[in-house]
C-alpha cells in the first residue's frame, strides 16, 4: 500500500467508493462532506481536508459545486490493488 494511504484517505477514499451510484451511466458519489464524517466518525475538518487532498492529488473529481465526486482511474487502481493486498494476506 502506497504511504499516501497509510491512513485515513483510505477510509474517506473506500467509503465513497462503497457507496457509488449510478446516474445517466456514470458512477457517482453523491455524499455530502458532512455525511461522509458522519459515516467514519471523523469531523467534517478532517473530511474536508482529505477530499481537498484526494482531488489534488487526482484521486477524485468533483461534478458539480455541491457534492458529487467521482473516482479517478487512478483511485480505482489504488483500491483495486489496496484491496487485492488485503486478500492475500
Amino acid at each position: 500500500m502506497s504511504d499516501f494511504f497509510m491512513n485515513d484517505k483510505y477510509r474517506v477514499l473506500e467509503c465513497m467508493a462503497k457507496r457509488q451510484i449510478s446516474v445517466s451511466n456514470e458512477l457517482i458519489i453523491k455524499l455530502s462532506q458532512q455525511e461522509i464524517a458522519d459515516i467514519l466518525n471523523f469531523t467534517k475538518t478532517k473530511v474536508n481536508t482529505i477530499i481537498g487532498e484526494l482531488k489534488q492529488n487526482g484521486y477524485i473529481a468533483q461534478r458539480s459545486s455541491r457534492g458529487k465526486y467521482v473516482l479517478t482511474e487512478k483511485a480505482k487502481a489504488e483500491l483495486t490493488k489496496i484491496n487485492s493486498k488485503e486478500a492475500a494476506q
